[in-house]
């Protein structure tokens, strides 16, 4: 499975776990699409950071995402709810070690 199908299915599941474990452990998150919604961006930077950060998000449901959809190896697209907010997003895989984890993913509005 690529990595962008591996954070979409965690993403989908709220498994803040599994998702951490798709990032290299220095790996970063830039999500852009708080700022729609009048909220701050959110950058994490490492893989224990993501893992706490998106228990906090899927244990207080303030982001979910619905209607995903693998735009190529790289890219998906798929609406997120970001505190009640609903955000068209795209996920875009930047880099990804010798392992295949994550280095570097971007979410932008789309």
């Amino acid at each position: 499975m690529r990595a962008i199908e591996k954070y979409i299915d965690a993403l989908k599941k709220c498994d803040n776990k599994a998702l951490a474990e798709i990032f290299a452990p220095d790996g970063t998150l830039r999500d852009y699409c708080p700022n729609s919604t009048g909220r701050q961006e959110y950058h994490v930077y490492g893989r224990e950071a993501i893992d706490m950060f998106f228990k906090n998000k899927f244990s207080f449901r303030q982001y979910q995402i619905s209607d995903a959809e693998i735009v190529n190896d790289w890219q998906a697209e798929f609406v997120a709810s970001i505190g009640g907010y609903y955000v068209m997003a795209i996920a875009t895989v930047r880099r990804v070690d010798e392992n295949g984890l994550i280095t570097r993913l971007t979410v932008r509005p789309k």
